[in-house]
């Protein structure tokens, strides 16, 4: 089947019918109904683009390169849906490659998706220092730096207000009675664990408490991370009653020690982490939660890389999304 008996059943235009099934309804503004009337259409008459014809013509694979540093991680989990999603309203096919917070794994994804003539990359890069080859290849292929960033860098990025709602947690935990603060990291030197520290201890500076070095961890951004260094952090500080996750795997991990001490008669402990939003509903305790705001940044990382790709000027290259601090039963807790 091709456009045209698609123009044949529903009378629009070729030239809207071509915009609609590819992707292209929104930036020409064409209308909801219009669209779904030629969808449903296209769908009646089992009608397929011809995807390869189309990349040759405009010179395009219509491909998008989306690297994340651990698929495991439910939060890159819904902002790589959100990705594949936007991408597909805008015609592009998306390949996901998870570096599993390695390095070298990161750097093989990128040979294979320049390899693979992609239009362009989306990535949340795992090295927090100017990388000269993503630099470099920045030039030549469209390149959004998403999530993590670098401290200096051209490239576009997007990445969410760190810094400001860990300081709120840390305000959040200090207001409910608690100095000692125990800060559980990720990997050493990494964007995220510096930024979100940097936030917890300006939470402490400004209420005139000093930082201990040994209540600051930083191991990695998994379980295993989380209940290693909440097992420390409690053997090194037995009255501990307040700890701050980097992320919400090292929360489940860190809860899992946590509640095993609780047990065993030790003190109850408050948790603040980010991205634990779903965990709410689940553990019926104080909580206090950073969520960060996944259906924006996956929008604006989408609009970035489209921009590069169509060479379009971007409002902004460098964008911070904000991010809800929220408490979960502090107050029917009495904290």
């Amino acid at each position: 089947m091709t456009i045209k008996s698609i123009q044949a059943l529903t009378g629009f235009s070729y030239s809207t019918i071509s915009r609609v099934v590819n992707g292209k309804a929104k930036e020409y503004r064409i209308s909801d109904e219009t669209s779904e009337r030629i969808l449903k259409a296209a769908e009646q008459l089992n009608y397929r683009p011809n995807i390869l014809a189309r990349g040759l013509r405009l010179k395009k694979t219509m491909t998008i390169g989306l690297i994340v540093s651990d698929i495991q991680n439910p939060f890159f989990g819904e902002l790589g849906s959100g990705i594949e999603r936007e991408l597909r309203s805008h015609g592009y096919s998306t390949i996901l490659c998870n570096a599993n917070e390695v390095a070298e794994n990161e750097e093989f994804y990128l040979r294979v998706l320049v390899d693979r003539n992609v239009d362009g990359i989306i990535i949340v890069p795992i090295q927090t220092e100017e990388w000269s080859y993503l630099e470099t290849l920045g030039k030549t292929t469209p390149v959004v730096l998403m999530d993590r960033t670098f401290y200096h860098t051209e490239l576009p990025w997007v990445t969410s207000e760190n810094a400001g709602a860990a300081e709120v947690m840390a305000d959040r935990l200090i207001a409910a009675g608690h100095e000692r603060i125990a800060y559980l990291g990720g990997t050493p030197q990494s964007y995220i664990t510096d930024v979100r520290f940097n936030g917890y201890r300006r939470s402490l500076e400004r209420h005139g408490i000093a930082l201990d070095p040994g209540l600051v961890f930083s191991a990695g951004y998994s379980i295993k991370a989380g209940r290693e260094m909440m097992a420390a952090a409690l053997e090194r500080n037995p009255g501990l009653r307040a700890a701050f996750c980097v992320n919400n795997l090292v929360f489940q991990g860190a809860m899992k020690v946590v509640q095993q001490a609780e047990m065993s008669g030790g003190p109850a402990v408050l948790m603040a982490a980010f991205d634990i939003k779903a965990y709410c509903d689940v553990i019926q305790r104080p909580l206090v939660c950073a969520n960060q705001d996944v259906e924006t940044i996956a929008l604006t990382a989408v609009n970035l890389i489209l921009d590069r790709i169509n060479d379009r000027p971007s409002e902004r290259s460098h964008v911070i999304v904000p991010i809800n601090v929220a408490t979960h039963r502090l107050k029917a807790a009495g904290v």
